[in-house]
């Protein structure tokens, strides 16, 4: 893949679901708590408010497709596992964007962003791969298909096996990212 620096100032920061039930709660992922702090600091050092999709669910969540495909209810809306993590939310230097969504992929992106003239790069990082992440890059591949679409794996979660390894995981996405003719930046972090 083509990778050029864009000015900060025309980059556009996605965190996906860096919410309480994702990193300690009802799904915790302990690699992307890991990466806690090096999120933090990208948001943190951000020029443009940083946009937070949340994972939303109800009470009836067991009764969905989800729910019945992953019969483990998380984010439920209400919950203390629905809420970005403080230190996220902390991290912010300007009001940050949050998006609520009830399924993988958040579909409105041209609600909140328009044409994005002034956009040229969409970062997307944040838990788990490749699950939520991966959705929100192809969906704005889609929604943009002539501006940058970069992923940063040193701030993603990824599904790992039962000796915690993410090595096939990381590999699958940064393979189908890659043919969707979107970047994956810090793949080795």
């Amino acid at each position: 893949m083509i990778q050029t620096e864009t000015p900060k100032e025309r980059q556009q920061e996605i965190c996906v679901d860096g919410q309480v039930d994702f990193v300690t709660g009802a799904l915790p992922n302990q690699n992307f708590e890991k990466k806690l702090n090096y999120v933090a600091n990208r948001i943190h050092n951000a020029v443009r408010p940083v946009v937070f999709t949340k994972d939303k669910h109800y009470k009836n969540y067991l009764e969905t497709l989800e729910g019945k495909n992953l019969p483990f209810p998380h984010c439920i809306e209400g919950t203390p596992g629905f809420e970005i993590v403080k230190e996220l939310l902390n991290a912010c230097s300007k009001t940050p964007i949050i998006v609520e969504k009830e399924t993988f992929g958040y579909t409105d992106w041209k609600e909140i962003f328009g044409l994005a003239e002034d956009i040229d790069e969409f970062i997307i990082y944040g838990t788990v791969n490749p699950i939520c992440p991966f959705a929100q890059a192809v969906i704005i591949r889609a929604c943009y298909p002539n501006k940058k679409v970069t992923m940063d794996f040193a701030g993603c979660g990824f599904m790992a096996d039962e000796n915690g390894d993410e090595t096939k995981c990381r590999e699958a996405v940064k393979y189908i990212l890659n043919m969707q003719q979107i970047d994956v930046i810090n793949e080795d972090k």
